[in-house]
């Protein structure tokens, strides 16, 4: 099976004018996928539910659905992993905070600065799904994990690599037809880094991709 790795901006399509919540629609819509891939729990796709963050889902994800008549997978792990993952994830912030306060703020000022120079930069979906955008969040993520310790490079791993089982577990015996994968921008180089790595998964690269459908 063919699959593309999408990069979303989650409520930041709302704010950019080059990769707004209409261009994902239409993204998704020219690509026309057998499976859909979301990054919600299982429980947010049955019911459907308006996410805060994520907020692509309610306005341009939900509504295709129906329409796309494809196959829908969550990506996320349903209850209790969920919750155990992002605890893991809370506990190692809060040690940060008591142990390495200064570090923290260190921190919140290169991610403030991060997202600065890329939203000065970005000025087409392209640009988003580049392998430029993949190398800075990459690094910045050896950073994080450098400063917050083991448990948050753990539950950072963990919870990408329960993202690729739900993809190859879709894909398993599928020769023929297209998934697309919707994740943050995050987590896109770690998922494409991996689907390369792969024999049995054909990865379709974003910026070979792209200019034929938008």
């Amino acid at each position: 099976m063919k699959v593309l790795v999408l990069s979303t901006l989650h409520q930041f399509h709302g704010h950019v004018d080059y990769y707004t919540y209409e261009d994902l629609a239409h993204i998704i819509l020219s690509f026309s996928p057998d499976v859909l891939a979301v990054e919600l729990r299982p429980s947010d796709v049955e019911g459907r539910v308006p996410q805060k963050i994520k907020q692509e889902y309610q306005k341009s994800v939900y509504p295709l659905i129906d329409k796309l008549k494809c196959e829908v997978i969550p990506l996320e792990p349903p209850e209790p992993k969920y919750s155990e993952l992002l605890q893991i994830a809370r506990e190692s912030m809060e040690n940060l905070q008591k142990n390495n306060p200064e570090a923290l703020e260190h921190f919140k000022l290169y991610v403030e600065a991060l997202y600065e120079v890329l939203f000065q930069w970005w000025s087409s979906v392209l640009d988003v799904n580049s392998y430029e955008t993949d190398h800075h969040f990459e690094i910045k993520r050896k950073y994080q994990n450098s400063l917050f310790g083991d448990k948050e490079s753990i539950a950072w791993e963990k919870w990408n690599q329960h993202f690729l089982e739900q993809i190859l577990k879709a894909n398993e015996g599928k020769r023929d037809g297209k998934m697309l994968v919707l994740v943050g921008a995050e987590h896109s180089y770690w998922l494409r880094k991996e689907l390369r790595k792969r024999y049995d998964v054909q990865l379709l690269e974003a910026p070979e991709v792209l200019p034929d459908i938008i």
